[in-house]
């Protein structure tokens, strides 16, 4: 085997971003099944806490990219695992979480902005 899931999943931030992101996913699924057997009331209280959990994630990914604000800083592949904040959009379609439908695209466009504007500043360095 290629080793455990943890050796596969990365350390440090690799790590965190990772799981936040396959957490959340992953997540979605059994809360659809509860919903389907809870009442009015408690459903309602279940899809507020999800949205929470959401809102943390996304919170999560955004901690990240601040503490490794330019991508020439950031460990191997950070970058690409951050744009993968997009993949946040599919929970937050299925649970109609309009600040996740809006955040998680936003949050992808973010992580992409930070590379163009090192490149940019890049090439207004070099002569």
């Amino acid at each position: 085997m290629a080793g455990s899931l943890r050796e596969q999943l990365g350390t440090g931030a690799h790590f965190r971003v990772r799981v936040t992101v396959i957490g959340a996913l992953v997540s979605v699924l059994p809360l659809i099944a509860i919903a389907v057997v809870l009442p009015d009331g408690g459903r309602k209280t279940l899809f507020w806490i999800y949205w929470a959990g959401l809102t943390a994630c996304l919170l999560h990914l955004l901690w990240i990219l601040i503490q490794h604000p330019t991508p020439s800083r950031r460990p191997p592949l950070l970058t690409r695992d951050l744009a993968m904040g997009w993949a946040l959009l599919v929970p937050s379609l299925l649970t109609s979480f309009w600040p996740g439908i809006i955040g998680a695209p936003l949050f992808t466009v973010l992580v992409g902005s930070t590379w163009v504007a090192e490149k940019i500043r890049n090439r207004s360095v070099t002569p």
